[in-house]
């Protein structure tokens, strides 16, 4: 073989996935937490591709199953009601006993159109996949309905 073809063949099997078998993906999420720092930033950047990289089912990520079937118009309702909604993670725990699941608790800081201002507690499920921690369920009725008063009930 020519020495002119090493390089060549070199970038060839890289590009062809031949870089190291260990290497961790950057956008997988190591825990619940950071599934749900990287959907919100994902939320924020209004990024529905990304979105689906951190929710879908206990098959894998939306973006990859393409699961459930209506999956982008779930994360478009769900970037219409959390965005512009700063949040803080209050803490996570174990579901139903299983290590592989966890419920994520998350605060969003809502403003009324009238600019008063409340907070708003709700859950996220998330699971390990063979894909890292993805979010599996959003209670959205917790959190308010866009352009409606959030110091009224839901």
């Amino acid at each position: 073989m020519s020495c002119r073809m090493a390089p060549v063949l070199m970038l060839l099997a890289l590009a062809c996935g031949g870089g190291p078998g260990n290497a961790v993906p950057a956008d997988v999420a190591p825990n619940a937490e950071a599934a749900v720092r990287n959907f919100m930033q994902a939320v924020a950047d209004s990024n529905i591709t990304r979105m689906g990289r951190y929710w879908g089912t206990s098959r894998g990520p939306a973006s990859l199953t393409h699961q459930p079937p209506d999956y982008v118009r779930r994360l478009e309702v769900t970037q219409a009601f959390l965005r512009q909604s700063p949040f803080r993670i209050l803490g996570s725990s174990t579901e139903q006993d299983q290590p592989d699941r966890q419920a994520v608790q998350v605060e969003f800081t809502r403003t009324d159109l009238d600019g008063k201002s409340c907070a708003r507690v709700t859950s996220m499920s998330a699971i390990r996949t063979g894909e890292g921690w993805i979010i599996t369920a959003i209670d959205l009725t917790n959190v308010g309905t866009p352009g409606r008063s959030c110091t009224a009930s839901s």
